[in-house]
């Protein structure tokens, strides 16, 4: 009998701290005096999980008692929150958000880089725009760029197709790497993110290949885009420890 009472109580205190962690989902609204409150990301820290607040504000999300959900958004400064026991009860929680403000100088335009044939009215903003290496693989596998030739069929035989292929996929990774450093420099990956410099390439090249920053960066989401070069970085650094 006591064997089992023992038992019992083991079971209990080993049981307790999964219970705990159990994640309920917490129902919220962003306030702001911005109107658009439609698409702000909710992330919950612990569990990496992330949801877009829908039409006013309002977000479900599944979390525990003291995981931090993070509040980011290109127009709003970003804001995290611990999560309490009362914000599981029939009540919303509502997390106010600061419409980000911007204060410029004056400024005096000498590049004229933005006038283009978009710009101009001579290309339809809707029509698809190639760089060099993608403009280059579209002539060389698509009849609808190549309409009277043979050129896509003898290219796809020849490996030629997947050649400009593979060169097309490096340039775009090449655009995306310039975009990382624009976010943070080789010294700021170092000072900030805390990796090593003989290791700063290489983790530049670790980031590129996610997708979600990749999607980040192409939204020109600024916040979610160095929320995730934090969080690439906390791994990365793992994976060079256990290398170790």
């Amino acid at each position: 009998m006591n064997h089992i009472l023992k038992s019992l109580i083991l079971l209990l205190f080993v049981t307790a701290p999964l219970t705990a962690q159990e994640r309920c989902a917490v129902n919220g609204k962003v306030v702001s005096n911005f109107d658009d409150l439609e698409g702000i990301y909710v992330i919950n820290r612990n569990t990496e999980t992330t949801v877009l607040t829908k039409r006013g504000g309002y977000f479900t999300i599944n979390a525990a008692v003291n995981d931090t959900l993070v509040f980011s958004a290109v127009q709003f400064t970003a804001k995290n929150i611990a999560v309490k026991e009362t914000d599981f009860g029939p009540d919303l929680m509502l997390v106010p958000l600061q419409p980000l403000q911007h204060e410029l100088n004056e400024v005096i335009i000498t590049d004229y880089s933005y006038i283009n044939a978009v710009s101009l009215g001579l290309v339809s903003a809707n029509q698809k725009q190639y760089t060099p290496a993608e403009r280059k693989l579209a002539t060389a596998s698509s009849f609808k760029m190549n309409p009277l030739g043979l050129d896509p069929i003898m290219n796809a035989f020849s490996g030629r197709t997947a050649m400009l292929q593979k060169a097309a996929e490096t340039e775009k990774k090449e655009t995306f790497i310039e975009k990382i450093y624009y976010l943070y420099s080789e010294d700021d990956i170092v000072a900030k993110l805390k990796i090593p410099m003989e290791y700063v390439s290489g983790f530049v090249f670790y980031a590129v290949e996610n997708k979600y920053l990749i999607k980040a960066i192409e939204r020109k989401d600024t916040n979610m885009a160095r929320f995730m070069m934090t969080g690439l970085a906390e791994k990365y650094l793992s994976m060079i420890n256990n290398d170790k």
